[in-house]
């Protein structure tokens, strides 16, 4: 590269310059977005207008008071030239890179913004969407109340009468990352049976399709069960059962022993266990109950990395904690997404009373 003329460089850098493209306020989002047609807007951010209206009222104070450009994101300075995009605008930006994926020249030519405002943007924005739903009961991470734990318990016997106390599933899931340049580095994120680098994340679904417990951002030679116990999921489990007596259904990766807060799953659900034939019998059909029943967790998998498809891509490696941020702001949209919008299997199935036509919003 280096020795290549400036011209040849500059062809290189796999940009799109200001020439080339339409002004911030003529962009195809801007069409999009101001043509007011829930269905594109639902395709290209994953929010209805709805819901895309209650998250810029709480991103645009951060944007109007905040900025980029200082080398970190502080205090915005009230002297110098008018920002060309507004809230709208990098909320839409950060959205729709969740949506896509590879490189970024066709977000240049969405939102009509230079490649080095681009990542700017979308570095900024990301880092308010952590901020403003970190804690909104729309979004955030917690534990369920008791009587919200009732209810699951309830959604999810109605479907499997034998899983009298189940309220949720989980299951752990691989997102591939760049191979580190140092080999100690690359011996923690390696992983021998997936046969690639990762970062491990675990994560608990509830029938209405959101998470309440997860831990992410863990290097990929870990086990399921060992970022369980890093993240104190097992302790929180605990709780729920001892104060409500909620089980979790599981695979074979967490651990069962010492654990009446598990209930694993097999692969041999023709074999029960038991004195009696009635007991036999019983087991079999738990068995095949909480196998069916831990499928939840694969369609919530399925539906966060549907929803955003962004994190298909390979990450890249670093330790500044840009990854951390990114996964975070992408599990507080799931949780966001699947409570006001709406579209989500495991809700669907299980919760049907809060199903949503998403081409009703605007009525």
């Amino acid at each position: 590269h280096h020795a290549l003329s400036a011209e040849g460089r500059q062809l290189c850098q796999h940009k799109i310059p200001r020439v080339s493209l339409l002004s911030a306020v003529t962009s195809p989002w801007h069409k999009l977005y101001y043509s007011y047609n829930n269905q594109a807007l639902i395709t290209v951010t994953g929010l209805s207008y709805d819901a895309f209206a209650y998250l810029v009222n709480k991103f645009e104070w951060y944007f109007e008071n905040y900025t980029p450009f200082n080398g970190r994101v502080t205090k915005k300075v009230t002297v110098g030239r008018r920002r060309k995009i507004d809230a709208i605008d990098c909320l839409g930006l950060v959205l729709v890179w969740t949506r896509t994926r590879g490189p970024l020249h066709a977000l240049q030519m969405i939102f009509g913004l230079t490649m080095s405002n681009l990542c700017e943007y979308l570095r900024f924005g990301r880092r308010i969407i952590v901020q403003v739903l970190k804690d909104d009961d729309n979004a955030k991470i917690s534990v369920p109340s008791a009587e919200k734990v009732e209810e699951f318990k309830a959604a999810i016997k109605q479907q499997y009468p034998v899983l009298d106390n189940v309220w949720a599933t989980m299951d752990g899931l691989k997102i591939p990352i760049q191979q580190a340049s140092d080999t100690e580095q690359q011996a923690l994120f390696y992983n021998g049976w997936k046969h690639g680098h990762f970062v491990t994340a675990v994560m608990c679904f509830c029938p209405d399709g959101t998470i309440p417990l997860t831990f992410f951002n863990v290097p990929g030679a870990q086990h399921d069960s060992t970022v369980c116990e890093l993240g104190g999921i097992y302790d929180k489990l605990e709780e729920v059962y001892n104060e409500t007596g909620g089980i979790v259904t599981v695979d074979s990766a967490f651990r069962v022993k010492n654990a009446p807060y598990l209930l694993k799953s097999s692969q041999q659900t023709e074999i029960g266990e038991g004195e009696t034939e009635e007991e036999i019998t019983f087991s079999i059909q738990v068995k095949r109950a909480a196998t069916s029943m831990r499928q939840a967790a694969e369609w919530g998998m399925r539906a966060l990395q549907s929803s955003f498809p962004r994190m298909l891509d390979r990450l890249r490696y670093e330790e500044r904690g840009e990854r951390r941020i990114m996964m975070k702001m992408m599990i507080l949209l799931y949780n966001f997404r699947a409570r006001l919008v709406g579209i989500n299997q495991i809700r669907n199935v299980y919760m049907r009373n809060l199903i949503q036509e998403p081409n009703n919003y605007l009525n």
